[in-house]
């Protein structure tokens, strides 16, 4: 992803922040999708150059592609699945990517994949990466000074309480749990 890519990524979740870390560090455009005007503000602070309320834009592919000129979106972190899907895929643009890293909406209606191949497009599958990707990561993550957004941590204790604000989806970024020792958030 270079300078000329646009990044559309879903949510204000920990990977969706990196993502947007890694696009703000390379020059990239990042677009970013959220439910909440006060996530999408704090995004801006990260590097996202467009922000879209889903909620107030439920047909967050037409404001994609009006922000974009019609163009779409390079490389789109796919995490919502069968509630994102067809979305991103008119989201894209021509030889675009779309990785697929979550199914945070579960598993259901298969997306028309048509688009994906009159564009040229890719759908790629992570999971995880090898111990060589692992490596070159945290050297641009070093090199660029990025930190995970940690919203809040908890102690082993009070893993209960960590599991619903999670279910909650109002953190920005990740929730820890700490195993033993002193909680610092």
């Amino acid at each position: 992803m270079g300078k000329d890519a646009t990044l559309l990524v879903q949510g204000t979740g920990g990977v969706a922040l990196f993502g947007l870390q890694f696009a703000a560090a390379l020059g990239a455009r990042a677009i970013v999708i959220s439910s909440s005007d006060e996530k999408l503000a704090r995004a801006k602070a990260l590097g996202a150059t467009t922000l879209i309320n889903y909620r107030d834009t439920p047909d967050w592919d037409v404001a994609v592609m009006k922000a974009t000129d019609g163009e779409g979106a390079s490389h789109i972190l796919e995490l919502g699945g069968p509630g994102t899907y067809d979305r991103s895929i008119r989201s894209v643009t021509s030889g675009g990517k779309i990785v697929q890293i979550g199914v945070l909406t579960g598993f259901g209606p298969k997306p028309d994949l048509a688009r994906v191949q009159w564009e040229n497009a890719d759908i790629i599958g992570v999971t995880v990466g090898s111990g060589e990707h692992f490596a070159a990561m945290n050297r641009f993550l070093t090199e660029h000074a990025i930190h995970p957004v940690v919203d809040r941590v908890y102690g082993f204790d009070e893993t209960p309480e960590a599991y619903t604000y999670l279910r909650s989806g109002s953190h920005f970024g990740k929730i820890a749990v700490k195993l033993s020792g002193e909680v610092h958030a």
